[in-house]
């Protein structure tokens, strides 16, 4: 725990500038101004001296008061205007603008950066860096440097000033900063670890208490809910054990630099007292540093408290900062578009980050333009990582993949997936109307035009039956829907997105008979005159296609029509002869 590395303050300051990005110079005449307004302050303090000198002096001068009275007043009005205009940071659209900016930043990270890095994040994860980083790094920007400048700038210029008048209370003052510096040090290392460690430990428990939620019916069902969710209850008892040790990491120092500061007040009382007592100090002297120290107290009490409040802004842009440097794609020049879309795979050899194993192990397959080509295999086989890097999900370690003779590495990605429509098994739906849902196929469609997508995806029928047709909201992933007419709605986003690659992942195996027949019908509509890929699971649900890909061990095991595979007698034809049985088992097994 106290081997953490404490920032600098020049690194704290790195870090805030890098936080504000192209605000970086509002960041920057923020600090000057606050810089301004506590020189300012602290050399209206120092005025104190002469004042109550005066004052106290035996033969008291009016106007020689009213003098200084004047100058602490300019001196303390300047300072206002300066802390005002380095306020306007905080208070301003500025921070509005840089926390907005920041957001956008790491939307428009998250929409590009490749889907391998992405899935390595879960969905709580990228929730609390977007949310609660963000705020946590930016929001608190304006209010941390002016205490900071506070408790850094009012002292230092008290102190040269006091040199002037006394050099022994000067260093009486300094005493105060060796005595400091171990009791920093030890603090800003346990609150560095505390906050560090409680950002990734609110990351954790936001994202099991998502996880948590969304499987809520299937915890239920298997009795794993309350104590009995073991994830989240290591994620809530880990956050408290830091929060517990983070508590007195942070407390007890404090009152340590709290103890530290009466003891000066006391120190400086005490060698005054005994100047005064031997007429090398003037009462009116004293009283003004003992005002000054008082004035000071709270904020030098306060500055362990603003070091860690440094820590939390570092804590939470550290992952922020790991986000956004995560690498895009490059996009290979000259950018090509293809004029057909025939998909070539060239000795294509792909691992997936954090094995040796081989997914897809120099695999050479050809589909061509318009036609409907079958993927088949056993689990683990490599079939879906097929589909993956045609929609560019990572890059391959070694050969080429090519889209109407372009390689895909030569598109921008928003370009390649305009081309490809896609309907998984599991669907999808955001918690919005279903009109909104199909139109995320195309933005910009019309209403007619999702109504003839929905109609030709054989949802017009249930949907008007809705109480609010159309602008009926689904629930969060499409929850008050049954599976079937989820699936359609996803057709009819395909088909309203009119891309000329279609790829299938077996969109009816989890549906009951009339639901799949409805399902298979909207299918018919979307794949005309399309390249079409289909993960089969159920073969003779693909004996029609032209092609017919078997993978097995990460390599194309076999090739052809369902004619030509079966005549081969090899893994497809032992594939195909399973399912049958297992088929004619279960249909006498309901005959008993």
């Amino acid at each position: 725990m106290n081997n953490e590395k404490v920032s600098s303050f020049k690194q704290s300051y790195n870090i805030t500038l890098d936080i504000a990005g192209k605000s970086a110079n509002i960041v920057k005449r923020s600090f000057l101004f606050f810089i301004f307004a506590y020189v300012f302050q602290g050399l209206a303090f120092t005025l104190f001296f002469p004042l109550l000198n005066n004052i106290f002096s035996k033969e008291f001068n009016l106007n020689e008061t009213l003098f200084y009275l004047v100058i602490i007043a300019i001196f303390s009005i300047v300072s206002f205007i300066f802390r005002w205009l380095g306020s306007q940071f905080q208070y301003s659209k500025d921070i509005i603008e840089i926390t907005h900016n920041l957001r956008v930043k790491l939307g428009e990270k998250i929409k590009t950066m490749p889907l391998q890095s992405l899935y390595k994040y879960r969905t709580g994860e990228l929730n609390s860096i977007l949310a609660q980083n963000v705020d946590d790094s930016i929001l608190h920007m304006g209010i941390v440097s002016g205490m900071f400048f506070e408790v850094a700038i009012i002292p230092i210029v008290i102190i040269i000033a006091t040199f002037f008048i006394d050099v022994s209370l000067a260093f009486a003052l300094l005493i105060a900063f060796p005595l400091a510096i171990p009791i920093y040090t030890w603090s800003r290392k346990k609150t560095k670890w505390d906050k560090t460690q409680g950002a990734n430990a609110h990351a954790t428990l936001e994202a099991d208490i998502i996880e948590y939620i969304q499987g809520l019916p299937v915890l239920r069902a298997v009795n794993q809910v309350g104590k009995n969710a073991n994830n989240l209850q290591k994620s809530i008892i880990n956050l408290r054990e830091i929060q517990k040790k983070g508590v007195y990491g942070s407390t007890f120092p404090m009152i340590i630099m709290n103890t530290l500061i009466e003891f000066i007040f006391l120190f400086v009382l005490t060698l005054g007292s005994l100047y005064i007592a031997n007429a090398q100090l003037s009462i009116g002297t004293l009283i003004a540093l003992l005002i000054i120290l008082g004035r000071l107290s709270e904020p030098l009490a306060n500055f362990l408290a603003v070091t860690g409040v440094l820590d939390i802004m570092e804590a939470s842009f550290k992952h922020i900062q790991k986000l956004l440097e995560v690498k895009d794609f490059s996009i290979k020049q000259p950018i090509k578009e293809p004029s057909k879309f025939d998909i070539e795979f060239e000795n294509v050899s792909f691992a997936y980050e954090g094995t040796k194993q081989k997914a897809l192990e120099n695999l050479s397959i050809k589909i061509q333009d318009k036609s409907l080509t079958a993927i088949v295999g056993p689990s683990g086989s490599g079939k879906t990582t097929i589909t993956k890097l045609i929609m560019r999900y990572a890059n391959p370690q070694e050969g080429n993949i090519k889209i109407g003779n372009v390689d895909i590495r030569n598109m921008k990605q928003t370009t390649l997936m305009s081309y490809i429509s896609v309907v998984f098994q599991e669907v999808y739906l955001f918690d919005d109307t279903i009109l909104n849902n199909i139109r995320m196929g195309r933005a910009n469609a019309s209403e007619k035009e999702v109504l003839k997508a929905s109609k030709a995806a054989f949802c017009h029928e249930f949907i008007s039956r809705l109480p609010k047709g159309y602008d009926t909201k689904v629930g969060e992933i499409g929850g008050s829907l049954s599976g079937g007419e989820r699936q359609r709605i996803s057709i009819a986003r395909a088909i309203l997105k009119d891309a000329p690659i279609v790829i299938l992942d077996e969109p009816t195996s989890a549906l009951d008979t009339q639901s799949e027949v409805a399902v298979q019908n909207a299918l018919d509509a979307l794949i005309k005159d399309k390249t079409v890929i289909v993960i089969a699971h159920r073969l003779s649900t693909i004996t029609h296609a032209d092609n017919i890909l078997v993978i097995e061990n990460a390599k194309l095991k076999e090739k052809g029509t369902h004619q030509e595979l079966f005549e081969k007698q090899g893994k497809y034809y032992a594939m195909f002869q399973a399912q049958q049985r297992v088929k004619q088992w279960n249909v006498k097994s309901s005959n008993k």
